[in-house]
Parts: C-alpha cells; sequence; structure tokens
C-alpha cells in the first residue's frame, strides 16, 4: 500500500506543479492573465496544463519504453524546474525576486493599490452623490450636508491625485 505522502507529492506533480510552472512562465508578470483573478486563473489553467504535459510526457516515455514511475517523476520533475527558471528569469515570482532582492518594487503591488484606490474612489462618489440628494431634499439643514459634500470631493480629488501617480503603471504590465 502507498503511503499517504507519496500519493499527495504524486497528486501534486501529476496535476499541479508542471503546469503552473508552465503558466508562469508564458505570462510571468503578475496581471497579465486577469486584473483581479489572476491566481485562480493561473492556478486553473495550471491544473488543466498539468494534466497535458503528465499524457505528453507518458506518451514520449511510453515510445522510448521507458513509462516507469522513476523516469515519470525524473521528467515532470526536471520540466517544472525549467518552466520555473525560464519563468523566473523573465520576471515571474514577484515575491521571490523581491526577497531575493532583484526586484525593488513589485508592480503587483501598485495593481492592487490602483484597484483599492478605484474602490475607495467610488464609495467616495457615493457619499458626494448621497450629500448632494441629501441637500435637494432637506434644504434647511444643507450646511451640514455641504460639509459632508466638500468633504467627500476633498478625498476624490486626493483620490484621483494616488490615481495619476499610478497610472503609467498599467502601461508597464
Amino acid at each position: 500500500m502507498a503511503n499517504p505522502l507519496q500519493v499527495i507529492a504524486a497528486i501534486f506533480v501529476l496535476f499541479f506543479l508542471p503546469g503552473y510552472t508552465f503558466i508562469n512562465m508564458l505570462f510571468p508578470k503578475p496581471g497579465e492573465l486577469d486584473l483581479e483573478y489572476d491566481q485562480l486563473y493561473r492556478i486553473g489553467i495550471g491544473m488543466g496544463m498539468s494534466i497535458v504535459i503528465s499524457i505528453l510526457s507518458g506518451y514520449v516515455l511510453g515510445y522510448l519504453a521507458l513509462f516507469y514511475a522513476e523516469y515519470i517523476w525524473l521528467v515532470l520533475l526536471n520540466l517544472s524546474v525549467i518552466f520555473f527558471l525560464i519563468g523566473f528569469y523573465r520576471g515571474g515570482y514577484p515575491t521571490l525576486r523581491r526577497f531575493l532582492g532583484l526586484e525593488k518594487e513589485d508592480r503587483h503591488d501598485k495593481l492592487i493599490l490602483l484597484k483599492d484606490l478605484l474602490e475607495e474612489r467610488k464609495e467616495e462618489l457615493k457619499k458626494l452623490k448621497e450629500a448632494e440628494q441629501l441637500i435637494r431634499l432637506d434644504p434647511k439643514h444643507s450646511e451640514r450636508y455641504e460639509g459632508k459634500r466638500k468633504e467627500a470631493l476633498k478625498k476624490i480629488a486626493e483620490i484621483d491625485e494616488k490615481i495619476d501617480k499610478l497610472k503609467g503603471v498599467l502601461d508597464e504590465v
């Protein structure tokens, strides 16, 4: 009977590792597949590609009469290492690159900041619209709502300034 750790390792190597590193080799920059769900796409497409890579490797090994577990492990792990190294060289794995001191500033972090700023701006626009509606509905207390309106406008202007500074990030990615 197989050791449970061997089974988990085999599933990981057969159904995840080669495809995930292959996708990171093809699309090394974070946000290339999708700005919001990039990692989810990488995992999903990587799992599908792992199955394809495993089947093709098995086919080639079978053709060469080397279809044994040791050779399958060797081929899949070597392919994963090759895909990882090419992806790393092309700029993938930004967290690891930053940890090693190869990348000073992570563009993915800027994209996340930009996304957060856009969401914050959306919330401030809602507050502004709400304050303007309250001014129209209750003219007696319009000065209190006018303060909220001015505060929302000020925050929107600050957020727009920050967004303008980060606009170049989209061109880089």
